[in-house]
């Protein structure tokens, strides 16, 4: 943990998006909702390390804020936690008892990691129906209040594809998914409804998580991350990490260059 938050300071980064799982059905974090609904014993589908926890706090020490990243959905690749949560297939409407069982996973990880996580990121929210019935029991609202139980300031967005990177997917929503494959768009070229900040997500490397260089050298990003930032967005770099959890040091000696001209103006 120490190291690598030592890279994301030198990196310059003003906040760090941590994924806690995404469609295996394991999580980097303990969760015991979801053991119980899945039946299993804590480390079998959730670490019992609290690595989150870990990172948030020494994160908040250099004051870089933490954001977790989640799927709007239940892990697609594992059809024994999808039955257990009572989901479907992404590409159709949450269920009533998804919405319940997954608001309630996510309400015990914001409030156990409170005003040390600053926002979520939500992936695949692909079918907002499902979540849009304001008069059902369960709704996005229900999911929304869950994941603020912790932090009632965490910023939300909810991803529907790079296609609609930077729409408002339902009033809980504060910043844009900004899903991208190449740098370019700005707050100008694709503004954010009112009242929503605005950022870009983009990879560094070949693919997501993946590369062994950066696809950009720092002389083609610092003009871009300068005019975005100085419109008042963000820019977000997906990286590649090491199986020691080290950013490589081919990709760091670009994050540190735009971290020297950050420090320069």
């Amino acid at each position: 943990v120490d190291s690598f938050v030592k890279q994301v300071k030198e990196s310059g980064a003003e906040y760090f998006i941590l994924t806690l799982g995404q469609n295996s059905g394991y999580y980097c974090a303990p969760n015991r909702t979801y053991d119980k609904l899945l039946g299993v014993e804590p480390g079998q589908k959730t670490a019992t390390r609290d690595l989150p926890l870990e990172l948030g706090k020494a994160l908040q020490k250099e004051n870089i804020r933490l954001v977790l990243y989640l799927p709007s959905r239940a892990p697609q690749r594992d059809a024994k936690a999808m039955s257990a949560l009572g989901d479907v297939h992404e590409r159709k409407p949450a269920p009533q008892v998804f919405i319940k069982n997954w608001s309630d996973i996510c309400r015990e990880w914001s409030k156990r990691y409170g005003t040390l996580v600053s926002g979520w990121w939500f992936d695949g929210y692909y079918v907002p129906a499902g979540w849009a019935d304001l008069q059902a029991e369960h709704n996005w609202k229900t999911w929304a209040e869950a994941v603020r139980a912790g932090n009632p300031d965490a910023e939300l967005a909810f991803n529907r594809g790079t296609k609609r990177a930077y729409i408002r997917s339902n009033d809980a929503q504060t910043y844009t998914a900004g899903e991208a494959r190449h740098i370019g768009s700005t707050p100008e070229s694709h503004p954010a409804p009112k009242g929503m900040k605005w950022q870009l997500l983009t990879y560094l490397g070949r693919t997501w998580g993946q590369g062994s260089k950066p696809r950009y050298s720092a002389d083609k990003l610092i003009p871009y991350v300068d005019k975005v930032n100085a419109l008042g967005g963000s820019v977000t770099f997906d990286v590649p990490l090491s199986s020691e959890g080290a950013i490589p040091e081919s990709f760091m000696t670009v994050l540190r260059d735009l971290a020297k001209k950050k420090r320069k103006d």
